[in-house]
């Protein structure tokens, strides 16, 4: 059997992974089937005015950052 890098895992593979680093995080961001529950997480946790960035992958896909710490920790959504 084959080792899945990173790029290939589905969403609930990443959230496996985040949960070995921040096991709280992991449990807010799980269940998340889209982009509306991005943003109603970062309304309910008060992260509207924190810096956020996208960056452009393709024409059907981006990135979608979300500032955890200024000392640089960020939280990435992909989203097609």
């Amino acid at each position: 059997m084959s080792k899945t890098t990173p790029i290939e895992m589905e969403y609930p593979g990443h959230v496996d992974r985040l949960r070995l680093a921040d096991s709280l995080l992991a449990d807010q961001v799980a269940g998340f089937t889209g982009i509306t529950g991005v943003m109603a997480w970062m309304q309910h946790h008060d992260r509207t005015r924190v810096p956020i960035d996208i960056v452009g992958q393709d024409e059907f896909h981006y990135d979608f950052l979300i500032e955890l710490e200024p000392a640089g920790r960020w939280l990435v959504f992909g989203v097609t």
